[in-house]
């Protein structure tokens, strides 16, 4: 049995309404997501330099996922969750 915790317990998941411009969706996922990092510090790593002397800012340590949402979508989930 292998005994070895997942890399990821957790995940960082931004829904957007499928209504939204593309401007608006990269709008909203930035905003969102600095959000999140600014509340949530342990979720940045440290900041780092590449092979070329390039420095960068420290990035999630945790997968984003981005979704998009329908109205029938989001109803529906909350059907599921509801009736659990």
């Amino acid at each position: 049995m292998n005994d070895e915790k997942p890399r990821f317990e957790n995940k960082i998941a931004i829904v957007l309404a499928e209504r939204l411009l593309l401007w608006q969706e990269l709008n909203v996922t930035a905003f969102l997501a600095s959000t999140i990092a600014s509340h949530f510090p342990e979720t940045v790593g440290k900041e780092f330099v590449d092979a070329s002397g390039a420095n960068y800012l420290g990035m999630f340590r945790r997968p984003v996922m981005i979704f998009q949402r329908t109205r029938f979508s989001w109803f529906s989930y909350l059907w599921t969750e509801e009736s659990r």
